[in-house]
C-alpha cells in the first residue's frame, strides 16, 4: 500500500484545522462580557463575588448538575437563561419555607426565564429605568454601611404587598424583600450592576452584597449555574467536553490520528521489511503450504496451485493465455517451442493426477522441484 502525495496529506490536514477553527468559534459565546456565569470574569459575571466570599472563608458552592438546594442556606440565582420550571419554583419555595434566603437577580433579558418564580412570590415587574444611583427606602443593613448603590438599566417592582421596598430610584423600587414562610426571605434585584464584576467595586454595592448575608452567619452559600446551563450531563469530569476547550481537544486528536493514518504512521514499533526481490522458491511454497494443509490432509490444492503458477511463469515468458485449459495452453505453447511442450505437458498432467489425490509431502516435494526446473528452463533462469 503506497502513500498518498504529502501535497494530499497536507491539504487534507489544513481542511480539519479550518473545521476545528470554525467548530470553536461557533461554541464561544459572541462574548464572555456576556456571559452571568459565577466562573465568568466578563463584566456581567459574579466571579468577583464568588471569590470575594471564598477568601472571606465562607462556605461557597455551585448548584450544577442537578437543582438540589438541600445543601444550602443562601442561594444566588443570578440573571438566570434558563427558564424555572414549575418543580424548581417548587423546590425554592420549599427551601424558603425552610428558613433559607434567596437573591433574585432579574433583568428585562432573563424577566422570561424568572417569570414563572417571581409569580410564585407575588412580585410584579412594573417598568424599566434608566441607569443611576439607588437609595435605601428603609434600613436594612444592621452596619448602615448601604447608603448608595449604582444601577443600570433594569426592572422596577411594584410597591405593594407583600414587597417590601429596599434600594429606590427615582422613587422606583429597584430591589426588594419578600417574606416566605415564617423565616424564609427573598431579595429580588431588578440590575445586575450591583453584584457583577464591574459593578461590586461601586458605591455601596460590596456593602449591598454582605447585607444580604447577615442572617446566613457562615452558612451555606450556593450560586445557582444549574439555570445558566450546567444542568444534567454537563457537570463533572465530562463537562469540558461541552465546552470550547474540551471541543478544540477532539478535534485536534481527530487531526492528528487521521494525519496518522493518510501518512501510514503505526503506533507500534514498526516490523522489518523482508527483501521484496526475493522469490520464495517452490520448494519453501509447498512446505509452507504443507504446514497449513497438515491437519485437514487436503494436499490435493497444493498440487492443483502449482500446476496453475508453471501455466503463468510460462505463459509470462511465451505470451500465451494461461487461462487456456491444459491441452489448449500446451498446443498453443507447442508453436514457440515444439521440443519442450511434451515435457510441460507431462508435468502439467502429473500435477493435476496429484491435485486429485491425496499426495503426500514426499510426492508434492517432487513436484515442486519439477515445477522450479521447468520454470527456469522457460524463463531462461539458471539451474539452481
Amino acid at each position: 500500500m503506497t502513500r498518498p502525495p504529502l501535497s494530499a496529506m497536507l491539504t487534507l490536514i489544513a481542511a480539519l484545522a479550518i473545521l476545528a477553527v470554525i467548530a470553536i468559534a461557533t461554541a464561544i459565546p459572541p462574548s464572555d462580557q456576556l456571559n452571568p456565569s459565577s466562573r465568568s470574569a466578563g463584566t456581567l459575571g459574579t466571579l468577583a463575588l464568588y471569590t470575594w466570599f471564598s477568601n472571606l472563608g465562607l462556605d461557597v458552592s455551585r448548584v450544577t448538575g442537578t437543582f438540589d438546594l438541600t445543601g444550602s442556606d443562601v442561594l444566588f440565582c443570578y440573571d438566570p437563561t434558563v427558564v424555572l420550571s414549575s418543580t424548581d419554583v417548587d423546590r425554592v419555595m420549599t427551601f424558603l419555607r425552610s428558613g433559607g434566603d434567596l437573591v433574585l437577580v432579574v433583568t428585562p433579558a432573563s424577566l422570561a426565564a424568572a417569570a414563572p418564580l417571581l409569580s410564585r412570590l407575588e412580585v410584579n415587574p412594573s417598568a424599566s429605568v434608566n441607569g443611576g444611583v439607588a437609595i435605601v427606602a428603609q434600613p436594612f443593613d444592621s452596619t448602615d454601611r448601604v447608603r448608595s448603590v449604582p444601577v443600570g438599566s433594569g426592572l422596577t417592582f411594584s410597591d405593594q404587598a407583600p414587597v417590601v421596598p429596599m434600594l429606590v430610584e427615582r422613587k422606583e423600587v429597584v430591589a426588594a424583600m419578600v417574606r416566605v414562610g415564617a423565616s424564609g426571605r427573598a431579595f429580588v434585584l431588578g440590575d445586575t450592576a450591583p453584584l457583577s464584576n464591574d459593578g461590586l467595586r461601586r458605591g455601596d454595592s460590596s456593602f449591598l452584597a454582605l447585607s444580604l448575608l447577615q442572617r446566613a452567619r457562615g452558612g451555606r452559600i450556593s450560586f445557582d449555574e444549574y439555570h445558566h446551563g450546567e444542568g444534567t450531563g454537563t457537570s463533572g469530569a465530562g463537562a469540558i467536553f461541552d465546552g470550547p476547550v474540551g471541543l478544540a481537544t477532539l478535534l485536534v486528536g481527530l487531526v492528528v490520528l487521521l494525519a496518522m493514518a493518510v501518512n501510514g504512521r503505526r503506533l507500534g514499533k514498526p516490523s522489518h521489511d523482508g527483501d521484496e526481490a526475493t522469490v520464495p522458491s517452490a520448494s519453501a511454497y509447498v512446505t509452507a503450504m504443507g504446514q497449513l494443509f497438515a491437519r485437514s490432509r487436503q494436499r490435493g490444492p497444493i498440487a492443483a496451485r502449482y500446476a496453475d503458477e508453471l501455466k503463468r511463469r510460462i505463459g509470462a515468458a511465451t505470451g500465451v493465455d494461461w487461462h487456456l485449459d491444459d491441452s489448449a495452453f500446451c498446443a498453443a505453447v507447442s508453436m514457440t517451442s515444439a521440443q519442450s511442450a511434451p515435457a510441460l505437458s507431462s508435468l502439467l498432467a502429473q500435477a493435476r493426477s496429484l491435485a486429485a489425490g491425496h499426495p503426500d509431502e514426499r510426492e508434492l516435494l517432487r513436484l515442486a522441484r519439477d515445477v522450479d526446473a521447468c520454470e527456469r528452463l522457460w524463463t531462461g533462469a539458471p539451474v539452481g
